[in-house]
C-alpha cells in the first residue's frame, strides 16, 4: 500500500514511490535529497517518495565542471499522493480496530489500488516512451527490493509472537506463511474459506497479505497485457479502453460469481473479481498522465480540485455507509469507490487545493511509512486480540494497537527501508555485517557497541523462536478440528431421515442422561430409561446457526436425536433468513425452529418478522443470544428479548447468561465453546425446546371484524334511538 523510494543506482541517486497497501512504489530519478522543509512541487523531500512520472521533468542548475555536461533532470513532486495513502491506512487501521462509525473502512484497499495501479501504469507507460521498451526485468526487481525486506521481518516476528502467545495457530500459519511468501493469500484464503468480514476463531495475523497478493499478481500480468497494447494501438485512447474494458470486466466477473446472503469473500479475495480498482487506476494512467495531471492551470486545475472533493465526500459516505456483508457493495460499492479514489488520485496530484491540503507534513510522514503500517497493523490488533478478546475492545487496548504498528513502522523505516532504498539490500547487508562484527569486538569498551551486540541478539533469538515455530508439532485437539467435526455432524444431519437418527440413542454420552445445567453423571438409574425420559425428540426441531452452532453439533445431536442442523462459520443474519424462506416454500420447515445467528453482525427486528412471515403462527422460532466480544452484541440480544416479549411464539434461548460465568469453557477467542462448553450450549438450547415441545405457541387472536351495521343504524345505537 504505502510507498517509498526506489532503489538508488550506481550512478544517480533514486527516491520512487507506488500506493499500494503491500507498498508499492513508483521508481523516477530525482536529484539528491535537499531541504525537506522546501514547498516547491519540484524539491524532493527525503521522507516523502511521492513522484510523478519520469517524463515530469524540468532542468535543474547546469553542474561546473571541466567538460559541459548535460544538466541533471529533476523529477516533479507529488505529495499529495502521500496524504491519500495516510487516509487509506488510517481507513484500514479503523476498520481493522472495529469502530462503530466507519464500518466501510475496508474501501481503504481499494484507495491504495486505484494509487497503485496509477501510479505503476505511468511509470511502465513513461519508460516505454523514453526508451522504446518497459524493462520487465529490472521492474520486478525494483519490486522485491522494495517490498520484501519489511515483509520479511514482519513474517519472522508473527511467527516468534504466535509460537508463543498462540501455538494453537501455528499449523494454519504453517500455510498463512507459503500463501505469503509466494504472494498467493488471497486464493489460499478464499479456498479455504477464510471470512475477511468474520471469523470463528482467533485472528489470523496474516490475514491481510491478501491484498499484497492481489496486486503482485497484477504487477505480474498487467505490465505483459501493457506491453501489447503499447505495441499494437498506437492512439491513446485504444490504449486507456482497453484498461477501462478490463475493470468493467472484473465487476461483471464479480457480479456474476457473488450470491447476495453468502460470504462475500471468494469474490472479495480473487484477483480476476477485485482487480477493478486497479485497473481504474491502470486506465485514468493511460487516459490523464501524471505529466499532464502535475501541470494543471487554470481550469483544468479547477475541475481536477472539484472531482477531488467530490471523491473525498463520496469515499467518506461509503465508508460510513457500507460494511462487508451489504450485498450492494459487491460490486457496485467497490466501483463506486474506485471512482471516488480515481478522482482523489488525479486531485491529489495536481498542484491545486486538494494536492495541498494533502501535503501537511503529518500526513506525508504516515503516507511515507503506509506500507510498513499496514504489514504491522493487523498482526498487532490479532495478536492482542488473541490474548484477550474483550480486553481488545476497551480504549488502551485500541490506542496501543494503533501506536505500535506506527512505532514499529517508523523503525521500519528508518534502519531498514530508506537505508536499502537508498543503497540496495547488498550494500546495507555488507555495512551491517561489518559494524556488528566491530562491535563485538568493542562491545566490552563501547556502551554503543554493547547495545548493538545486545540487539544482534535478540534479533537472532526472534528467529530462532520462530524458527521453533515452524516446526513445532501441537498434540491434541483444535478449534479447527472440532469446526470440521460439527460440520460432519451438520452434513449428516441434513442427509439422514429423522427417523434414522434414533439409532445411537444408546451411545449417547453420559451427559446427556440427565437434565441440569452442567453434564452431571447419575447414579444407580438404568441409562435406557434416563434416555427416554429426560431426552426430548430432535424430530420436530430444525437449527439454523453460524460457527458457535457448528462447534456444538456433535453435542447438539446427541442433545436432541434427530435434529436437522445446518450451521456455517462466517454466516449472518441475512443468509438465515433467506435459508428459512426458501425451506418453508419446499415445505420442509418443522415444528420447532431454532435460529443462532448473532455472532457475525447485528440483526434488525424486520429480519425476526420476515423469519416469522416464513415459519407462519403454527411454529416455535427460538433465537439463540449471541456471547461476542464485538460491538453488536447488546444490539442484538436487545433484539432477541424484544421480539420474545412482542411475538407470542417466540422464545429466546440464553446463552449469554449461560456462559457469562463459565468462560473457561470457550477456546480462546472468548466466543467458540469448546467440548464441554458444547455440552452446556446443547442443554440450554435443549432445555427451552424442551418447552415448546411440551405446549402449541399461543395462536394470536383474529383481528376484529368490522361492524357491518350501516351509518345511520350505528348512529342511532349510539344515541339510544
Amino acid at each position: 500500500m504505502p510507498v517509498q523510494p526506489a532503489p538508488a543506482q550506481a550512478d544517480e541517486k533514486t527516491v520512487t514511490t507506488a500506493a499500494t497497501p503491500n507498498g508499492d512504489l513508483t521508481e523516477t530519478p530525482v536529484a539528491p535529497p535537499e531541504s525537506e522543509q522546501s514547498t516547491a512541487p519540484e524539491a524532493p523531500a527525503q521522507e516523502a517518495p511521492a513522484t510523478a512520472s519520469a517524463t515530469a521533468v524540468e532542468p535543474a542548475e547546469p553542474v561546473t565542471a571541466p567538460e559541459p555536461a548535460p544538466p541533471a533532470r529533476k523529477a516533479f513532486r507529488a505529495p499529495g499522493l502521500d496524504g491519500v495513502r495516510a487516509l487509506a491506512v488510517l481507513a484500514v487501521l479503523a476498520f481493522h480496530e472495529s469502530l462503530p462509525w466507519l464500518p466501510g473502512g475496508f474501501l481503504g484497499v481499494d484507495v491504495f489500488f486505484v494509487l497503485s495501479g496509477y501510479l505503476i501504469t505511468d511509470i511502465l507507460v513513461a519508460g516505454y516512451q523514453r526508451n522504446g521498451r518497459i524493462g520487465l526485468a529490472g521492474f520486478w526487481q525494483r519490486r522485491a527490493r522494495r517490498l520484501l525486506p519489511p515483509l520479511a521481518v514482519v513474517l519472522v516476528a508473527v511467527t516468534a509472537t504466535v509460537a508463543i502467545t498462540e501455538p494453537d495457530q501455528l499449523p494454519s500459519l504453517r500455510t498463512a506463511l507459503l500463501g505469503a511468501v509466494t504472494y498467493t493469500s488471497n486464493w489460499w484464503q478464499a479456498l479455504t474459506h477464510v471470512s475477511y468480514f468474520a471469523r470463528y476463531g482467533p485472528p489470523a495475523p496474516l490475514e491481510h497479505l491478501w491484498s499484497l497478493a492481489v496486486e503482485e499478481q497484477f504487477y505480474l500480468i498487467w505490465p505483459l497485457i501493457l506491453i501489447v497494447a503499447l505495441g499494437v494501438l498506437r492512439r491513446p485512447a485504444h490504449r486507456a479502453l482497453v484498461a477501462w474494458a478490463g475493470a468493467l470486466v472484473s465487476a461483471l466477473i464479480m457480479l456474476a460469481i457473488y450470491v447476495p446472503g453468502s460470504d462475500p469473500s471468494m469474490v472479495y479475495y480473487g484477483t480476476d473479481t477485485h482487480a477493478s480498482a486497479l485497473m481504474v487506476g491502470a486506465a485514468l494512467a493511460l487516459t490523464l498522465p501524471l505529466a499532464r495531471v502535475a501541470a494543471a492551470a487554470g481550469r483544468m486545475r479547477l475541475w481536477l480540485d472539484v472531482a477531488g472533493a467530490a471523491g473525498i465526500v463520496l469515499l467518506a459516505w461509503s465508508m460510513w455507509h457500507f460494511s462487508g456483508a451489504n450485498p450492494a457493495v459487491y460490486p457496485f460499492g467497490l466501483v463506486l469507490a474506485a471512482l471516488a479514489a480515481g478522482a482523489l488520485v488525479l486531485a491529489a496530484a495536481a498542484p491545486g487545493r486538494i494536492g495541498a491540503a494533502l501535503s501537511v507534513r503529518p500526513l506525508r510522514w504516515l503516507g511515507i511509512r503506509s506500507y510498513a503500517i499496514y504489514l504491522w497493523h493487523w498482526p498487532v490488533i490479532a495478536i492482542s486480540t488473541g490474548i484477550d478478546e474483550r480486553a481488545a475492545t476497551t480504549w488502551p487496548v485500541r490506542l496501543l494497537d494503533t501506536v505500535l504498528p506506527i512505532a514499529l513502522a517508523a523503525a521500519s523505516w528508518r534502519w531498514l527501508e530508506e537505508p536499502i532504498l537508498r543503497n540496495g539490500f547488498r550494500p546495507v547487508l555488507r555495512q551491517r555485517t561489518e559494524l556488528l562484527r566491530e562491535s563485538i569486538q568493542t562491545c566490552r569498551r563501547s556502551p554503543a557497541a554493547a547495545l548493538r551486540v545486545g540487539v544482534a541478539v535478540a534479533l537472532l533469538a526472534v528467529a530462532c523462536t520462530a524458527g521453533y515455530g515452524l516446526v513445532y508439532r501441537q498434540t491434541g485437539p483444535t478449534l479447527q478440528d472440532q469446526i470440521a467435526a460439527g460440520e460432519q455432524v451438520s452434513s449428516v444431519s441434513r442427509q439422514l431421515p429423522a427417523s434414522l437418527a434414533t439409532i445411537q440413542l444408546g451411545q449417547l454420552d453420559h451427559a446427556w442422561r440427565q437434565d441440569g445445567p452442567l453434564p452431571v453423571r447419575p447414579a444407580g438409574v438404568p441409562a435406557a430409561h434416563l434416555v427416554h425420559r429426560f431426552i426430548p425428540s430432535g424430530h420436530d426441531v430444525l437449527a439454523i446457526g453460524d460457527s458457535v452452532m457448528l462447534a456444538s453439533a456433535p453435542e447438539l445431536a446427541q442433545a436432541l436425536p434427530g435434529i436437522y442442523i445446518n450451521a456455517q462459520v462466517s454466516r449472518a443474519m441475512i443468509a438465515g433468513v433467506g435459508i428459512i424462506q426458501q425451506m418453508a416454500r419446499s415445505g420442509r420447515l418443522r415444528r420447532v425452529v431454532i435460529v443462532g445467528l448473532g455472532t457475525n453482525g447485528p440483526i434488525a427486528l424486520s429480519q425476526i418478522e420476515q423469519l416469522r412471515a416464513a415459519i407462519g403462527d403454527h411454529r416455535w422460532l427460538l433465537l439463540v443470544n449471541t456471547f461476542v466480544p464485538r460491538p453488536w452484541e447488546q444490539e442484538v440480544n436487545d433484539t432477541i428479548v424484544a421480539a420474545a416479549h412482542r411475538y407470542p411464539n417466540v422464545l429466546m434461548i440464553n446463552w449469554h447468561n449461560a456462559i457469562e460465568h463459565h468462560t473457561n469453557l470457550l477456546w480462546g477467542d472468548g466466543i467458540h465453546p469448546q467440548p464441554i462448553g458444547g455440552v452446556l450450549y446443547a442443554k440450554v438450547v435443549r432445555a427451552v425446546v424442551a418447552r415448546a415441545l411440551r405446549t402449541p405457541p399461543p395462536v394470536p387472536a383474529p383481528p376484529a371484524r368490522p361492524s357491518a351495521s350501516t351509518g345511520f343504524l350505528e348512529h342511532a345505537a349510539r344515541s339510544g334511538l
